[in-house]
């Protein structure tokens, strides 16, 4: 009876740690999933916006990094006297005009007649991308606290 107990037991630790290691799953990280094309064979634009500066076109680029999300890179010019903040939303559409996505981005201390490469990122696009509008909004840039004084004295209590 002895031996038979202690092979069952044998048996009975055999069989958790078989289930027990294949409950551990693997250690590979699953890779972004892939469909169609980002992009169709062209993709259209168009700028809409308060910023004073323009994209220019042949900068835009699209792509899907390791993660599966979307990033769009382009060169924006500012024409803007004073120096600017710059933020862009991408509205992605499909060839029927559904909108598939967005992606956001910015630029910050862009300089009267520079031209900075913006990136802009979003999740996959439920579709290949076949227009975008950018609309691309400005603000005044903040004074940077280099040129702002210090208070001398003590502070109130």
């Amino acid at each position: 009876m002895r031996g038979l107990v202690g092979k069952a037991s044998m048996a009975l630790v055999a069989t958790t740690a078989a289930a027990a290691a294949a409950g551990c799953g693997s250690t590979q990280v699953p890779e972004a999933a892939t469909g169609g094309p980002v992009t169709a064979a062209t993709v259209g634009f168009s700028q809409t916006g308060n910023a004073d500066a323009h994209i220019q076109q042949g900068s835009i680029t699209y792509r899907l990094d390791a993660t599966g999300s979307l990033v769009v890179r382009l060169s924006l010019t500012s024409s803007a006297a004073t120096t600017q903040t710059i933020a862009i939303r991408a509205s992605l559409y499909n060839s029927s005009g559904s909108i598939i996505d967005d992606a956001v981005g910015g630029q910050i201390q862009v300089a009267p007649g520079g031209t900075t490469q913006v990136e802009l990122t979003g999740p996959q696009p439920q579709g290949t991308i076949a227009s975008a509008v950018f609309e691309v909004t400005a603000t005044a840039a903040p004074t940077p606290l280099t040129n702002t004084p210090i208070p001398n004295g003590t502070p109130p209590a």
